[in-house]
């Protein structure tokens, strides 16, 4: 049996998994993400890359990473929040791990964990969308996942959403992420009522028809319908899946599909909307997915 230390890098914190070829995790573990600014994001994966090859014979080492990836020579272009990752490969800052190392866009990763073994396991074309922090995408057409120049194909959460405001204030204020990202609308609610709520809150708030979230809520969707509806017409995907904590509460399907029937009631005839299956492994079974066809 083949053994591969899967790591999902994010902003807040790095996951990481011992896994067999089949995504079969033998063991796990989670930390906070080192500070940025001095590379100590490298330290930390050679590190913990190294103890585990103590305790275990791997095979490879699989990244999901935030931002524009280079797949072939793990240069990343732009990280978010690791900004450490910037301008710099990581292959070859991890190489004395001594071990075979592929990474993918996060994104992108949750995209081939649904393909691989998720809800688009029949899908030629189709869009996973997920919903955090910002907004990320992954477009998988015609049998292929696109990267795109640079790696940038699927940064929808850059997609203008309305053109009120000047130019060059757009991408700060008028973005899919900006309008349509958990963050932002939790982010909003603090700003209108002094609150700071979790997800969960929020929407139990929301259910309770509390006016000082009702609205912000009810926008929330409308953006999330937009953003789709966009993706829908531009690449006409089987299916578009959404991802993360948001995508959880009861009948977000149905507030989204309410919507794009009022949009343009075609939309849902020719795509379906669902949610992804995987959840916190997303990234990890993504990576190694793509290990495995590199």
């Amino acid at each position: 049996m083949k053994r591969y230390l899967v790591y999902d890098v994010g902003g807040t914190s790095v996951k990481y998994s011992v896994m067999d070829e089949h995504a079969n995790v033998l063991e796990s573990s989670s930390s906070p993400t080192p500070p940025q600014g001095e590379g100590q994001i490298f330290r930390f994966i050679i590190d913990t890359t190294t103890k585990y090859k103590n305790k275990w014979e791997l095979n490879g080492v699989a990244l999901s990473v935030p931002g524009a990836v280079d797949v072939k020579s793990g240069y990343v272009h732009y990280a978010g929040q690791v900004t450490d990752f910037i301008g710099r490969s990581i292959k070859e800052e991890l190489a004395d791990i001594g071990l075979p190392i592929e990474l993918e866009n996060d994104a992108n990763c949750a995209t081939l964990a649904e393909k691989w073994k998720g809800n688009a396991q029949e899908c030629n074309s189709f869009i996973c969308v997920t919903i955090g922090t910002g907004i990320g995408g992954g477009i998988f057409l015609d049998g292929k996942l696109r990267r795109g120049k640079k790696g940038m194909a699927g940064e929808v959460g850059l997609m203008i959403m309305n053109s009120t405001e000047s130019l060059d204030t757009l991408v700060e204020t008028s973005t899919f992420s900006r309008l349509g990202s958990t963050w932002n609308l939790l982010n909003r609610v603090f700003l209108k009522t002094g609150e700071e709520l979790t997800g969960e809150e929020l929407f139990d708030h929301y259910h309770k028809k509390d006016n000082c979230v009702q609205g912000e809520v009810e926008a929330f969707f409308d953006a999330i319908a937009i953003g789709t509806a966009n993706l829908i017409h531009t690449l006409a995907p089987e299916k578009v899946l959404y991802g993360g904590g948001i995508s959880e509460q009861s009948g977000f399907t149905n507030h989204i599909n309410e919507r794009l029937k009022k949009i343009r009631p075609e939309i849902v005839e020719m795509t379906e909307i669902d949610v992804c299956k995987f959840k916190n492994l997303a990234g990890q079974i993504g990576a190694l997915y793509h290990f495995h066809n590199c």
